[in-house]
């Protein structure tokens, strides 16, 4: 057995490309999902689940904003056996015309909202729990005109490698960094950007986000029990340490 039934997962950023197409991985199981984001919920999309959920509307950049949503979780459910920080906020800014609001509101989405998440429902976290933070290819090697990102990104890196130290032995706390995965973020490129990038990639392509689910639903799994403190690339061999 895989160890995915009957478990209970929190996902932020419940609605955007990565995060939706791990939901769908994970509703092949017995799961109770509690999903975040900033948005309205998308009924059309969550009325397809197979599992109950429960859609929180909320600013994750806001510390008393997650905690009234732990609040309203408590009330409902008593346990949390894994949290899947998928939310992040992508700018294409260079450095001259990155204003201190737009630095600050991205670290606070990029970095700031995982801490303020798992320091909020860590009571709730069970024996054998996991945690999986999506970090970047950007957080290993830097990005142009996306510094508060790249930084971001990077402090995640650091974070869950702390996390799995002090967290342990009783939750499970590791990263993934996507490179170029085919979202909604990949289509803001030009073409000619986009193409060369792809030809850049040994796989020459644009990775999927069911790609990415698939490595997140492996790293909440049993077969991931041995498995903390650590980071999976998931790129087409675009960046390798």
């Amino acid at each position: 057995m895989n160890g995915l039934n009957q478990k209970t997962i929190i996902i932020t950023g419940a609605l955007g490309g990565i995060a939706k197409a791990t939901i769908k991985a994970f509703d092949e199981y017995e799961m109770t999902f509690i999903l975040l984001d900033v948005v309205e919920e998308d009924k059309a999309f969550l009325s397809t689940l197979n599992n109950p959920y429960h859609y929180f509307k909320a600013d994750i950049s806001s510390s008393d904003s997650i905690d009234q949503v732990k609040i309203k979780v408590q009330e409902q459910y008593k346990k949390i056996d894994f949290i899947v920080h998928a939310a992040g906020l992508y700018q294409h800014i260079e450095l001259k015309d990155l204003t201190y609001e737009e630095w600050n509101r991205q670290i606070s989405i990029n970095l700031n909202a995982n801490y303020y998440l798992i320091k909020s429902f860590l009571p709730l976290l069970v024996e054998h729990s996991a945690i999986v933070n999506i970090s970047s290819i950007a957080g290993h090697q830097g990005s142009i005109a996306h510094t508060a990102y790249a930084t971001a990104k990077g402090g995640v890196l650091a974070l869950t490698k702390s996390l799995a130290i002090e967290l342990a032995p009783k939750t499970r706390v590791n990263a993934i960094s996507p490179g170029l995965i085919d979202t909604v973020m990949m289509q803001g490129m030009s073409d000619e950007k986009r193409s060369g990038m792809i030809q850049m990639t040994p796989l020459k392509r644009l990775g999927k986000t069911d790609e990415i689910a698939q490595v997140v639903k492996f790293l909440c799994s049993s077969g991931a029990a041995y498995i903390t403190g650590e980071n999976i690339h998931v790129n087409g061999g675009l960046y390798r340490d």
